[in-house]
């Protein structure tokens, strides 16, 4: 059976985390919102998941088909003229599987299509390379994990 909900994840700085859920798929400084897909190979390293929180962007149907098929500008091509440049591309990196920054413009529009949440015990073990067990509460976004 086919996944109902495509999913993307991002590290944010935990004092930032509950807006980030919040305004679900927005960049707070107008540049492009790098997220990355737990099925792809990309991890951003520990300096950027250090005292931050996983958030989970779900997307439905649309927006899966928006961020994987339209508009697309790889990072290292000639024709890339940095991140704002790029409001309305989905801005990916050859060698960086399942990385995409969303573009502002393009934010705005996807975002009627995602559901924000914080990331549960699996997806956090997931994103960090580690089993379950070895997750350390100081990546749980509450007195409990998300289900």
């Amino acid at each position: 059976m086919a996944k109902e909900k495509w999913s993307l994840f991002r590290w944010i700085p935990k004092q930032h985390a509950a807006a980030a859920v919040e305004k679900k798929l927005m960049s707070h400084n107008g540049s492009a919102l790098w997220v990355f897909d737990l099925e792809q190979s990309y991890r951003p390293g520990r300096a950027i998941s250090g005292n931050a929180w996983l958030v989970a962007y779900d997307l439905d149907r649309t927006a899966e088909s928006n961020i994987k098929t339209r508009q697309h500008i790889d990072f290292e091509s000639a024709g890339f003229r940095g991140e704002a440049a790029h409001p309305a591309d989905v801005i990916i990196k050859e060698n960086e599987k399942g990385a995409y920054g969303i573009g502002r413009m393009r934010q705005s529009t996807t975002k009627f299509h995602v559901t924000a949440r914080f990331a549960t015990k699996n997806e956090v073990a997931s994103a960090l390379g580690l089993d379950k067990k070895e997750v350390t509460d100081g990546y749980r976004p509450g007195r409990t994990w998300p289900t």
